[in-house]
């Protein structure tokens, strides 16, 4: 897991070097598609802008935010004087090596402010920053020209015989078994900005396209997975798969469907299907875009279509799109999995909160729209809703919402009390966001409980069931023996667990009853049973079984008091491994209270 946020963190530095010049290079590509000799409308004068803008502007823009990335202004303007070496030092644009010179020529004028600017007497701090910043960024450049400029030349060349090695076996389907984990993983925009864009502009240089441009940004794949949600799955999955559709395809924010297929990991292979028969047109047909599709929709992708090259760009994507509706439609069973708990296993409450930020890889696509639809569903002058990228998180906000991938990175970056972080699954009509906007218009009180909420003897360890349905029946008939529920509630929690599981990772379930069956609780109050051995909810095994029997607004501050003691890893195998319940119980009786 430690692995894996490294690797998000470090794709998210790649991506924060393109993102914020995507305009720039939208507007490269216009240029190059409408005015080259084989433009769409072929101008001679303006089409002498396009070679400057690929060979200086481009790398200079991405040395510039590079470098303010690390150390503001001043990293900006050294990383830009330290690009210039790079961009003279080879014949080929530098974008690589402008991603690899900026952010090391911001550490540099960095380290030195902090080192030795805070020593400089007063009346010589401009004098000093000025030379500090012109001498930092002569010598980066003079190393970018001699030394990062031919090595970063050579790298761009192997990664471009890699890509035609590739082309010409046959082989560049096989990138989808990497890509398209990659991007469900959170890491789209490290892989499409990052990696595909660079090596994208090489090849659209020499060859006026490139199918490079196409790995990532298809939103075929994802659509297709959608589609088979929409007639096929159920619950909320199904109610929300078609505007998710609609947002994925005509929007291009492809972060939309990531949770669809966490909550059934096997459709990865939907999507990889349909990636890889996608590109496996795009290369038989010589397909390809002329600059970056960004954001990845349909849209932009016509907007970067080579005159004469739209329909086929179209037909790769309905191919993918394709592909992936039909292998989904093997994995999605009529009773779709919903995470309700899952999404809210991290969550607690504070006091009047005011404002509320959206979080995610860029801050441009998912969280915007989350945000967007968040404040229009709470209407209130009161509360200030906005959206922000991971590493830009503002220091003033009261909740942070965002999806569990991104939990344990903004978590780092928080203080152990606040903000409040709530975990979502989707940003669209997902439980969690349901309860947080009732909280939020309507700031219920808590309701005191005389009964209390744990006993030791409502606790189990060594257990052992044959399946799931027995573990659930075993939990609630402790309830019920704990004068906690009637017969009845048993029952409930039986027809809750055949809508959606109750598994909410970690080797953890928490089944509890429906709606209706909440008139048969006489006292809030939680069973718990260890399974050393486990028990099957469906493709996971369950170790902890925690039986819930909650009034009112309860369920949700039993499931936020629970959150707290099972996030923390050692905390949970202590519990996972006890051999005595009055052990388990003196863990959790202060946090149920």
């Amino acid at each position: 897991m430690r692995v894996g946020r490294y690797i998000q963190a470090f794709g998210s530095r790649l991506s924060a070097m393109i993102m914020p010049n995507i305009g720039a290079f939208i507007a490269w590509g216009l240029m190059t598609a409408l005015f080259i000799p084989s433009g769409w409308i072929p101008n001679e004068t303006l089409a002498q802008l396009v070679s400057p803008m690929l060979r200086y502007m481009l790398p200079l823009l991405i040395g510039y935010t590079a470098g303010s990335n690390v150390a503001g202004l001043r990293g900006g303007v050294t990383g830009a004087i330290a690009t210039m070496g790079v961009i003279v030092g080879s014949d080929v644009p530098m974008f690589l090596g402008a991603m690899v010179i900026g952010p090391a020529a911001g550490y540099l004028i960095k380290w030195f402010d902090d080192n030795v600017g805070q020593r400089v007497s007063a009346g010589f701090e401009m004098l000093v920053n000025n030379f500090s910043l012109g001498i930092i960024g002569l010598l980066c450049a003079i190393a970018g020209f001699f030394a990062v400029g031919p090595v970063m030349k050579s790298l761009t060349d192997m990664f471009q015989s890699g890509v035609e090695f590739l082309l010409n076996r046959g082989l560049m389907p096989l990138l989808s078994v990497f890509v398209e984990p990659g991007k469900v993983l959170f890491l789209n925009n490290a892989i499409n900005h990052g990696i595909m864009t660079p090596l994208g502009l090489e090849q659209s240089r020499e060859l006026g396209k490139s199918i490079v441009f196409l790995l990532e940004t298809n939103p075929g794949p994802g659509l297709g997975v959608l589609l088979a949600y929409s007639f096929f799955g159920d619950g909320t999955a199904r109610k929300t798969a078609p505007g998710a559709a609609v947002i994925h395809f005509f929007g291009g924010i492809h972060e939309i469907y990531f949770p669809y297929i966490l909550m059934k990991p096997l459709l990865i292979i939907a999507t990889i299907a349909g990636s890889a028969s996608a590109i496996a047109y795009y290369a038989a047909t010589g397909s390809g875009l002329v600059s970056a599709a960004s954001p990845g929709s349909v849209i932009s992708l016509m907007a970067m279509s080579p005159k004469g090259g739209l329909i086929p760009v179209l037909t790769g994507v309905i191919v993918g799109a394709t592909v992936s509706f039909l292998v989904a439609c093997l994995f999605i069973k009529t009773k779709s999995r919903n995470s309700f708990n899952e999404a809210i296993e991290q969550n607690k409450r504070i006091k009047k909160p005011r404002k509320v930020v959206f979080v995610c890889e860029a801050g441009m696509g998912s969280s915007a729209m989350g945000a967007t639809n968040f404040r229009e569903r709470l209407k209130s002058k009161d509360i200030i809703v906005t959206n922000s990228a991971i590493n830009a998180i503002p220091a003033d906000f009261d909740i942070i919402v965002c999806q569990s991938v991104f939990y344990e990175r903004i978590k780092e970056r928080t203080s152990s009390s606040e903000p409040e972080i709530v975990v979502i699954e989707r940003f669209l009509s997902d439980p969690v966001l349901d309860a947080l906007a009732e909280r939020l218009t309507d700031n219920p009180t808590q309701q005191s409980n005389a009964v209390p909420v744990l006993r030791s003897d409502m606790i189990v360890v060594s257990a052992k069931d044959d399946d799931k349905d027995a573990a659930i029946m075993r939990a609630g008939r402790l309830l019920v023996e704990g004068g906690y529920v009637n017969e009845g509630y048993i029952v409930g929690m039986l027809e809750r667990e055949k809508t959606a599981s109750t598994c909410i990772g970690m080797g953890i379930a928490v089944p509890h009853g429906t709606p209706e069956s909440r008139e048969h609780i006489l006292h809030t109050g939680i069973a718990i049973i260890q399974y050393p051995e486990g028990v099957d909810f469906e493709d996971e095994k369950v170790y902890l079984l925690v039986g819930i029997a909650a009034q009112g607004e309860e369920h949700l501050d039993i499931l936020t008091a629970l959150s707290r003691a099972f996030s923390d890893e050692a905390t949970l195998e202590k519990i996972l491994a006890a051999k005595d319940k009055q052990f388990i119980y003196n863990i959790l009786s202060d946090k149920l209270r």
